[in-house]
């Protein structure tokens, strides 16, 4: 009866200690997979921060070790991810920190990422003839990339500004609705085909019929020789487009694409001798019939941001960068590569776990 009852006491003893051990093998088990999701959801924000970087969002760009951007989750299980970029000091080098936790464990991801941009090598290679940066710091002249059309800032618009493309340290200008812009003088395109191209963002459209570049003597149509701005169309923003040929001005307005506040776009306006056409982000927004060779007038004015009849006429309010012509009309194909080449190029130097 004592060995009966000796051996059942051991075998509780071992039963217990079983099953001690298999509840700290379960646990520890648990927590290598809670850890490894907790890395995945680190490296998940990785990606994402490097997403942002190359879209430059200005929600990264403001996102810090003490305010964060997120949490993010990707799944219903309550795992999530933080993320935030510090400067290296080297220009466009950002160390990028991503913080993951599953079921209250937490892994952190780090990662060095440079970006770049091939976005104005891509304009030069395709011959404009003039190109206004406009990223000046300071001082009043708007250096024309090509050498020839230098302008010049007046009624002190706000420069140095964030510029619309990622991955350049190049910087844009700011007007401020009432009566800055950039005086191009008395310049003209010869021809029969030509194409304007920026990138804006309005801060408003409360006026009317706004002008990013205009060649004009006064406001009736035939007073343009050529414009690129904006019109309200049954209460809503479109493109405008206006060009002279023998003698006559035709207006194109957008039929589609409906105009943003506070985000970078870009517009452009073409013409080949017999079609005017708009884009929106390299999307066909407008086209219309249009024949002959454009007019020129030395003795009218072109500005950058209004209409150079008057200090106040038609006031653009908002940012422009990137002012590029061309004595051709680009193809839709090139507009895109312009558009696309916007996005920065990443190198990743370093990744750490």
């Amino acid at each position: 009866m004592i060995l009966v009852l000796t051996m059942v006491v051991v075998a509780s003893i071992m039963g217990m200690s079983y099953l001690s051990i298999t509840s700290v093998k379960l646990a520890g088990s648990t927590n290598m997979i809670r850890a490894s999701q907790a890395m995945y959801l680190a490296e998940s924000g990785i990606h994402h921060a490097i997403w942002l970087l190359r879209s430059d969002s200005p929600d990264l760009a403001s996102a810090t070790q003490a305010s964060p951007l997120g949490p993010f989750q990707l799944d219903s299980d309550g795992g999530q991810y933080t993320l935030y970029v510090e400067p290296t000091g080297t220009p466009l080098q950002y160390t990028v920190v991503s913080k993951g936790t599953a079921m209250g464990i937490t892994r952190t991801s780090h990662a060095v990422a440079r970006i770049y941009s091939e976005y104005n090598d891509r304009v030069m290679a395709l011959g404009p003839v003039h190109y206004w940066r406009l990223g000046e710091l300071g001082g009043d002249i708007a250096a024309d990339a090509t050498g020839d059309e230098q302008g010049k800032y007046e009624r002190h618009p706000e420069l140095g500004q964030p510029g619309a493309i990622c991955g350049d340290l190049d910087r844009a200008v700011h007007l401020d609705g009432i009566d800055d812009h950039v005086n191009l003088y008395n310049m003209d395109m010869p021809g029969n085909s030509m194409t304007i191209l920026c990138w804006f963002k309005a801060d408003d459209y409360n006026i009317n019929d706004l002008r990013f570049i205009s060649k004009a003597k006064g406001l009736t149509v035939d007073d343009h020789y050529w414009m690129l701005g904006t019109v309200l169309s049954g209460g809503d923003p479109v493109l405008r487009m206006r060009l002279k040929t023998g003698g006559s001005t035709a207006t194109l307005n957008a039929t589609s694409g409906t105009l943003e506040t506070s985000t970078w776009t870009m517009v452009v306006a073409t013409f080949d001798g017999t079609w005017m056409k708009l884009y929106k982000n390299s999307r066909l927004v407008g086209t219309g019939l249009k024949f002959g060779f454009i007019d020129q007038d030395d003795t009218v004015r072109t500005w950058i941001g209004g209409n150079p009849n008057d200090d106040k006429s038609r006031p653009f309010h908002g940012a422009i960068d990137e002012m590029a012509m061309f004595s051709r009309a680009l193809t839709a194909a090139e507009i895109e590569r312009i558009f696309r080449a916007r996005i920065a190029l990443v190198e990743i130097v370093s990744w750490d776990n």
